[in-house]
């Protein structure tokens, strides 16, 4: 924050929102965790964020807002371009009653130079008020358009200037880019007379700026520079990495380089530090399920697996689950390819096959290294199943990934990676299957009845009939008539580009094994008779979670059918 921590810790007491015990424990955990002291109040439920900023905001003299839940006149946003936003951390969001001055949000609304420089911008008095970074955030997606024009303008410049100079101004200008619009990946392809820029947004990779093959050369050249890669090698696939500081934000990019019949293609996989420090609770998991996964965290040994197919969020909450568990007095170990997030107090090690350092090798040396609680980053082969088990079942606490498409089915796989079925009883603690599904964007989210027609099909459709009724039995949904269902959807908005859609959230199958469950792994049996009884103790499928969502108002019915 932009206040010092003392003054915030001053604020607060003020207050009575904390007390100093709870203000040096809140700071103990954040010097530990290497995070944002305000992020451990908020995310803790120490202090809900908006009584946070808000008691800020009055200490500091000025009113707060919350973006999130203003609707901005679009002629109003136009009134700052996107440079213009990045520059001063600034978002204006109304006049006042007589038109004459611009109420403007600031993450650090205490800089005057700032305000008066937008004045002699804007021309208008300027209101400042005070915002959250993820107020800011959500809003500031606005100004991606002005990014991407600035980007086609350097692009047609390259084709007639120096394009050294121009592709160093690109390069900036995508990252800009890449921090508005939240890609998972970006592919950079080479073709016959050109490269094409792609990001991956929301699990779909759509095309966004083409370059001439002069300048896409010079890109990816530029590329491989700052990730430390030879320049002068275009035949070898090469891995490294880079990062940038955006608004206090690290973001680090993971660089693959593959040599194609037309040139070398990068993908940049793009990992944004901030968004990791978030809680069960912001991935998606619902209380009950929450309390179920935080009770296997405080078992003494045993395996937690988070199953799932490619992309589908399995590190995301594997860090989180181990982040969690980083508290003073426990060692904690991982072996990963790649180390994805660096966690503070986490000894992390980096595979290196080509050196002889394997997800196998590596875990025989941490169980050296006598930890309390280790973290393989994915359960690929039967040499790795074998020593992970056996780790979970010598008093270690093990946590892990593995490609599955249901919580049962992760069993098979290690059955089929050559796990014996009385090793794997007595180990293993709980599996989470999750996969990600698009949520509705919040600025133009409305309800409606769903038409006759799909009401009329709840009774054809046996999954989603059988779904709904247990739903109703375990109590989870109210209403006997299928007519007072109300669904949700997007209209379409400047911050979803339209689509009524934006981000993802998860959607969990949580298998908690207990006696009976263990006995049935034992005498080997199949996965529907695991799954009948894991149903019959309470578990919801991936599809009936994803229902309570829908119902909910976090994602449509079109989605969950789509993923499901």
């Amino acid at each position: 924050m932009f206040i010092p921590n003392a003054q915030l810790k001053k604020i607060l007491i003020e207050a009575s929102l904390i007390t100093e015990d709870i203000w040096n424990d809140a700071l103990k955990n954040a010097t530990r965790l290497d995070m944002p002291i305000e992020d451990i109040l908020r995310e803790w439920d120490i202090v809900k964020g908006h009584i946070l900023y808000e008691t800020v905001a009055v200490a500091i003299g000025l009113p707060y807002v919350n973006l999130k839940l203003r609707h901005i006149d679009e002629s109003v946003l136009k009134l700052f371009n996107g440079n213009a936003v990045s520059t001063f951390k600034a978002i204006p969001f109304a006049k006042n009653a007589k038109g004459t001055a611009l109420k403007v949000a600031f993450i650090d609304p205490l800089q005057k130079d700032r305000i008066h420089k937008l004045e002699k911008l804007t021309r208008h008095t300027i209101e400042p008020y005070f915002t959250g970074i993820t107020s800011y955030k959500t809003v500031s997606k606005y100004y991606q358009k002005d990014v991407a024009t600035a980007i086609k303008r350097l692009i047609q410049k390259a084709s007639v200037g120096k394009k050294s100079v121009q592709t160093e101004k690109l390069l900036n200008s995508l990252i800009d880019y890449i921090y508005y619009s939240q890609p998972s990946d970006v592919h950079l392809e080479p073709q016959n007379e050109c490269g094409i820029a792609k990001f991956r947004i929301d699990g779909f990779l759509r095309d966004e700026f083409q370059l001439a093959k002069p300048l896409f050369k010079e890109l990816v050249s530029t590329i491989k520079k700052l990730a430390s890669i030879k320049t002068d090698e275009h035949i070898k696939t090469a891995d490294s990495s880079f990062s940038k500081v955006i608004f206090g934000e690290t973001i680090i990019f993971r660089v693959s380089v593959l040599p194609t019949y037309y040139g070398e293609k990068i993908v940049l996989r793009v990992r944004n530090e901030s968004t990791q420090k978030v809680s069960l609770h912001d991935l998606g998991f619902r209380l009950d399920d929450i309390s179920l996964v935080k009770k296997e965290m405080k078992r003494s040994y045993g395996l937690v697996l988070v199953s799932g197919p490619t992309g589908s969020g399995k590190s995301s909450t594997l860090y989180t689950l181990l982040k969690s568990l980083n508290v003073e007095g426990v060692s904690i170990e991982t072996i990963e390819d790649p180390v994805e997030y660096s966690i503070k107090h986490i000894n992390q090690v980096q595979v290196r096959a080509d050196h002889g350092l394997t997800f196998a090798s590596g875990l025989r040396a941490i169980l050296r290294q006598d930890p309390n609680i280790i973290m393989v980053g994915e359960i690929r082969d039967e040499e790795t199943a074998s020593i992970t088990i056996q780790s979970a079942l010598t008093g270690h606490v093990v946590l892990s990934t593995i490609h599955s498409n249901s919580a049962v089915g992760a069993l098979t796989r290690l059955r089929n990676m050559g796990v014996r079925s009385y090793l794997l009883a007595p180990t293993i603690n709980q599996i989470i299957s999750q996969q990600l599904i698009k949520q509705i964007c919040p600025s133009c989210k409305e309800s409606y009845k769903p038409a006759k027609e799909f009401l009329d099909s709840i009774d054809n459709d046996v999954r989603l009939y059988r779904s709904i009724a247990k739903l109703k039995k375990r109590g989870l949904i109210n209403g006997d008539n299928p007519g007072e269902i109300r669904l949700y959807r997007g209209r379409g908005c400047d911050k979803c580009l339209g689509t009524g859609l934006t981000g993802r959230i998860g959607i969990f199958e949580i298998l908690t094994f207990d006696d009976d469950l263990k006995k049935l792994i034992q005498q080997e049996k199949g996965e529907s008779a695991i799954q009948k009884v894991a149903e019959e103790k309470g578990m919801l499928t991936l599809f009936e979670d994803g229902l309570l969502k829908v119902l909910a108002g976090d994602t449509t019915i079109e989605e969950l059918m789509r993923i499901c």
